[in-house]
């Protein structure tokens, strides 16, 4: 998806006449009928997507440029590709991502009729996986407004992360974050009802940097809640179940240069509990409603 709100296709039709009087009161009928109607939706939008449907607490960007509702029995590889990659090497184990931890729940009666859900798997006494979904080279856009509607589970080393990320990476040291960033607009590490929303910038190497801030989050662990950001050039919102509980106005901060959704969970030792202690069942399933984008 580029920064284009999408494509209207025309609608044609092809009359059957008999005759010139024929020909003439068909056309009469179409000028009393009005113009026909064309699919005003972008190319990038979920069929099951409600009509009209709107941001939890608003936005400033109007037309829905793209969305996935997670219907159906598999994940849709025309807006995603499933991340198949070690995450990291811990010192008490080490973490995947394996697309196979990653599945879409087709029961009618889930939330919205379908939802997204990655798993928690042991793949060895010391090696977990999970999953990560990116929207790379499939949903690259210029500002925007994010939503996600998500259910974070308890910690257990064990964390949901919502987030964008620029397709070349973050290359480019300037001491700013226009020319790209990773925007954690959550990260749920915490046991407690708070989760980190973080941006990192100028590489992961000597120069990264990172501006960070502690959300409280009331019922983080239970339910679905909503995240979402609007990037403006010169503003981003972050919004908690639609109350902003993040403006950043400094120019520094805020990228200037295309980004991609990302859904993924993820285990680190960093974060609240244990490992070892995490049932591998669906209470450590990370789940997903929907993802929607405005522009």
């Amino acid at each position: 998806m580029n920064s284009e709100p999408g494509l209207v296709l025309p609608v044609t039709r092809r009359l059957r006449t008999r005759g010139a009087l024929a020909g003439g009161l068909t056309a009469l009928a179409l000028l009393l009928s009005g113009p026909a109607h064309a699919d005003a939706r972008a190319a990038g939008v979920d069929p099951h997507t409600p009509a009209g449907v709107r941001p939890n607490g608003g936005s400033s960007h109007g037309a829905l440029v793209f969305s996935d509702e997670f219907y159906g029995t598999s994940l849709d590889t025309t807006k995603w590709s499933s991340v198949d990659a070690k995450r990291r090497d811990g010192q008490y184990f080490d973490s995947w991502w394996k697309p196979s931890n990653v599945k879409v729940n087709p029961h009618s009666d889930a939330v919205n009729g379908g939802n997204l859900w990655i798993s928690l798997s042991r793949l060895s006494t010391t090696e977990y996986a999970t999953g990560e979904i990116e929207g790379r080279g499939k949903c690259d856009f210029t500002f925007g407004t994010v939503e996600w509607r998500a259910q974070m589970r308890p910690s257990h080393d064990l964390f949901g992360a919502l987030w964008l990320m620029p397709p070349g990476g973050l290359n480019g040291v300037d001491g700013t974050a226009r020319d790209g960033g990773e925007y954690d607009v959550i990260e749920s590490v915490s046991a407690s009802d708070s989760y980190s929303n973080t941006i990192h910038y100028d590489g992961y190497g000597a120069d990264h940097k990172t501006s960070s801030v502690s959300v409280d989050a009331p019922g983080l662990h239970s339910g679905y809640h909503t995240y979402s950001v609007e990037w403006r050039p010169d503003r981003m919102l972050f919004r908690y179940d639609g109350a902003v509980v993040r403006d950043i106005t400094d120019p520094n901060l805020i990228s200037q240069v295309p980004m991609f959704p990302v859904i993924s969970s993820e285990t680190a030792e960093w974060a609240a509990g244990s490992i070892f202690d995490a049932p591998l069942d669906h209470s450590s399933n990370m789940y997903v409603d929907y993802i929607r984008v405005w522009q």
